[in-house]
């Protein structure tokens, strides 16, 4: 009997792999041991920085809200 290897999304569907297609997922999961960018130092260095200060999402969040009260005050004046 052959096996077949399956992906199981998180709503608990299964969806068969082909084993080229079981290959290739599992060439991009696996890591590759490549030369450290000047890049993957800034980001190594300076994850976690920033936990436990004001959160830069919610910032953004109140800002766009503060935006769409102006853009409303402005399509009411237009629209009376």
């Amino acid at each position: 009997m052959a096996h077949h290897a399956r992906l199981i999304t998180p709503q608990g569907k299964r969806i068969e792999l082909s084993p080229k297609l079981y290959s290739q997922i599992m060439r991009l999961l696996t890591p590759r041991s490549r030369p450290r960018t000047k890049m993957d130092g800034v980001i190594a260095a300076t994850y976690g920085k920033y936990a436990g200060t004001r959160s830069l999402t919610q910032a953004l969040l109140a800002e766009r809200a503060a935006e769409r009260v102006c853009e409303e005050r402005k399509l009411r004046r237009f629209r009376a």
